[in-house]
């Protein structure tokens, strides 16, 4: 499968980075003069650490600062001042300039490569290998903070992937084996005319409204060979064959197959509550909805059913999210070492001490939540496979419906979304992917050609 270039995948990092909290390098910008000085991770500091919940969440804010304690308590000569500063694209610039950017902080996926290409975080690949979990993360998540000098800019905190999410009830009811679901999509298109035809669903669905169009005309032409924007943000590449070959795909179900329905105005909630309700056989969608569907929609646990993204020949991967730890670009050696040792203790003690999993596990199935539903693990194999060993008596989820999608996770790229007026981009599509499912004689070239116009136009407008 072809990879994109402007990262090196690093199946080798975590054998070759040198990722020590203690006596390591420091990271911090190109001209600070700790650059190659040694952590004395035994000296006072004081670090900031945004994400603090504000009062109009007390339980969250009672939890985190019972956390705070515990971390104080277990590292002395770390003091942690708490903000509650969260990412926001419009105020970062402001934080970085004022010099009030927190020694930690979160941000999105979407955000770490022009973060990594501005210099604006720090490089902390020098400073991780001592660490209990942060030298084992997941491969394919560790690819988004990584550049293609194999240096570590951040820790990704949560992922998630894009699937194919599938009703196993209407595949028994269609004479489909719900344990094999299509792994090409050919084989989509023929699940879909089977649904069609057995049952009283739809066999497929896309959403069309609100940007979500856009969004999965998008992962969809990852998934066929494409992204459609440049690395840099500053070029669209919408008018793509790739692109155009989801638009003949949705063209073919829809008016040849007629295996999509008929409302083709569907926003987020309209989708996944066809879906949750049996009315929809499938579509695209984060392959971490099992508690949106279940827990909060009533579907029938059995019933969920999520596959990896199918890939052409040509495929670049999965579109993927989720929240990365960041560490500001000034942060003294030391300062790095207490930053990873606080987001290893806030968001990994879970992977390296059993009694938290577990308690954790046992709160989460107490208030009624969905505990090992599928997922992208930000761990590696090994400590994600420890984890549910340690939680497996609490576990409430039927993860053996999803051997496909857990065994095959790691193996399709992630790819994230475009990096600059994503939003902008998804508008665009939103109009294009409605003409095709309702206009037979839709110009695919044309409206390709007038959306890459409108996106471009976007781009250079700053």
């Amino acid at each position: 499968m072809r990879r994109r270039t402007r990262r090196a995948a690093p199946l080798a990092l975590l054998g070759v980075a040198a990722m020590i909290l203690s006596a390591c390098s420091g990271g911090g910008s190109g001209d600070d003069p700790t650059d190659g000085a040694p952590a004395d991770t035994d000296a006072p500091v004081t670090i900031s650490v945004g994400g603090k919940p504000t009062t109009e969440n007390p339980e969250q804010l009672a939890d985190f600062e019972r956390r705070l304690d515990e971390f104080t308590a277990d590292h002395p000569n770390i003091t942690v001042e708490a903000e509650e500063t969260l990412w926001e694209a419009d105020t970062f610039q402001a934080l970085l300039a004022g010099g009030t950017m927190p020694t930690v902080m979160q941000v999105p996926f979407t955000e770490i490569g022009a973060l990594i290409e501005r210099q604006q975080v720090a490089d902390i690949t020098d400073q991780i290998e001592g660490s209990e979990v942060l030298q084992h993360l997941n491969p394919t998540v560790m690819d988004v903070v990584t550049d293609d000098s194999d240096r570590i800019f951040g820790v990704p905190i949560a992922a998630y992937t894009m699937g194919l999410l599938y009703n196993r009830a209407l595949f028994e009811q269609a004479g489909l084996d719900p344990d094999a679901p299509p792994q090409t999509w050919e084989e989509v298109r023929a699940a879909a005319q089977a649904i069609d035809e057995a049952t009283d669903a739809q066999g497929f669905g896309t959403m069309t409204l609100d940007n979500t169009g856009g969004w999965i005309l998008t992962t969809t032409s990852y998934a066929f060979g494409s992204t459609l924007q440049s690395d840099d943000g500053a070029t669209a590449t919408i008018d793509n064959p790739a692109t155009t070959e989801v638009l003949e795909f949705y063209r073919s179900l829809r008016w040849e197959d007629n295996s999509m329905g008929s409302n083709f105005l569907l926003n987020y909630d309209d989708a996944v509550n066809a879906f949750a309700s049996g009315q929809m056989g499938m579509f695209v969608q984060g392959a971490d909805n099992y508690s949106n569907m279940v827990v909060n929609r009533g579907m029938d646990p059995q019933d969920f059913g999520v596959a990896p993204l199918p890939q052409t020949d040509e495929g670049l991967g999965t579109l993927g999210g989720g929240t990365i730890s960041i560490i500001n670009p000034t942060a003294t050696p030391e300062e790095i070492a207490a930053g990873l040792e606080w987001i290893e203790f806030r968001s990994f003690q879970q992977f390296t001490d059993e009694e938290v999993a577990v308690a954790n596990a046992e709160a989460a199935a107490a208030d009624g939540l969905a505990v090992g539903a599928p997922g992208l693990p930000v761990v590696n194999a090994e400590l994600d496979a420890q984890y549910l060993e340690w939680i497996a008596p609490v576990i409430n989820v039927p993860r053996e419906n999803y051997e496909l999608y857990l065994s095959t996770v790691e193996d399709i790229p992630l790819i994230p979304e475009p990096s600059v007026k994503a939003q902008e981009l998804y508008a665009s599509l939103d109009p294009v992917v409605q003409a095709v499912l309702t206009r037979e004689d839709a110009d695919i070239d044309q409206l390709l050609t007038d959306a890459q116009g409108t996106v471009q136009a976007a781009l250079d407008a700053g």
